[in-house]
């Protein structure tokens, strides 16, 4: 889920030179359209709230909760992590005990006048402790001035990016941290589905459901006009797919709760390693292709690459927090205060007391240690 294309950025920027580009283009568009006396297209949704565009409805595996009154959706981005989090675990694996041992060093010639293993100073010692000092001192800027706010986009951040959708208030409500644009409420009737009408349904090319909503909030200087937006669920598997799983989010919002099935099963808010594993290994690009359903073997010659990427997934998760609505939100949606509390503990402690405890089973097994030695010790 992402706020798009209506930040401002440095002059002169790559980002900046984009956003220009993008004005040009879309200007173009305009100008052809009103040339062909088609100008009112621009003004015209692609999908008509009350217009049903399937007979079939399918929750597409991306509800985490279906109420009377709200249903909560997940973003394709929710699936999407851990390679960023294997990637900068190296790079501060390096760096810590890089670090001390730097600081060991610099302290034993400060404090005793003598090398860290109690050798005499000399001139080739101290010059390679300056180098490796002239390295670490720049390797750490970048990491901490432009890597680390790209490590969280999946990490020290919330866990999931949720769209609710409150049939009750007429609100599709967006859940996300500040840096991505904050928590968002939009009317229903202002949001559009991404869904043209001249697709054809081509087997394997189904993509994402792209929820837009046009807003005044916007630091573009290059447009009149912000757009904001979600990418909803798992890339689908076909067109006909993806109006499907809008029509359950159409139905649900124009005709109650019991016009949908309850979800064939609700997407676990549970870190786990053993689901970490199985999310990456399903491939889900972009377009909706399914690598994971159609090439099985392929699964299965990259299972050591799976399982790895998968505890990267997991720990990025580990690393981050579960969110919730701001509590105007939680009473406008009828959600119970102390449930809400007891979630929001329960979903943030446990995982990372049921983490600590499997890894202590698994150094203990591989040691050979009495697993019970910390309730011995506990004890007394």
């Amino acid at each position: 889920m992402v706020v798009l294309d209506h930040k401002r950025y440095k002059p002169g920027s790559i980002w900046d030179e984009q956003q220009k580009k993008n004005a040009e283009r879309e200007k173009k568009h305009e100008k052809k359209l009103f040339a062909q006396g088609l100008g009112h297209l621009l003004t015209t949704k692609e999908s008509d709230i009350h217009e049903s565009r399937s007979e079939e409805v399918d929750d597409n595996g991306g509800i985490y909760r279906k109420t009377k009154s709200y249903l909560d959706v997940c973003t394709y981005n929710d699936d999407k992590r851990g390679l960023l989090t294997l990637a900068f675990g190296v790079l501060v694996y390096g760096l810590i005990p890089w670090w001390i041992g730097d600081i060991a060093q610099w302290w034993s010639i400060i404090d005793k006048g003598v090398a860290i293993n109690g050798d005499a100073l000399d001139v080739g010692y101290i010059l390679v402790l300056l180098v490796s000092v002239g390295v670490l001192l720049p390797v750490t800027y970048v990491f901490a001035r432009y890597l680390f706010g790209v490590w969280r986009l999946e990490a020290f951040t919330m866990r999931r990016l949720m769209v609710r959708f409150n049939r009750e208030t007429r609100k599709v409500y967006l859940l996300r941290p500040g840096f991505l644009g904050g928590v968002k409420a939009y009317d229903w009737e202002e949001v559009d589905a991404i869904l043209p009408k001249n697709m054809p349904n081509h087997e394997g090319i189904g993509g994402m459901l792209v929820l837009a909503v046009k807003t005044e909030e916007n630091e573009n200087p290059y447009r009149d006009f912000g757009v904001d937006g979600a990418f909803l669920g798992l890339p689908s598997r076909d067109y006909q797919h993806l109006l499907s799983f809008w029509e359950y989010i159409r139905r649900f919002m124009e005709d109650g709760a019991d016009a949908v099935p309850a979800p064939k099963r609700l997407r676990s808010k549970w870190p786990n390693p053993l689901s970490s594993m199985w999310t990456v290994s399903r491939l889900s690009l972009p377009g909706g292709f399914d690598l994971g359903r159609s090439f099985l073997w392929l699964r299965l010659a990259l299972t050591p690459v799976f399982v790895i990427w998968g505890l990267g997934h997991y720990a990025s998760l580990l690393l981050s927090y579960e969110g919730r609505f701001p509590k105007a939100i939680r009473q406008a949606s009828g959600e119970s205060e102390l449930r809400s509390w007891l979630e929001l503990l329960a979903y943030n402690l446990l995982p990372l007391l049921y983490s600590a405890v499997g890894l202590w089973l698994y150094y203990a097994w591989r040691h050979g240690l009495d697993w019970r030695l910390p309730l011995r010790y506990w004890a007394g």
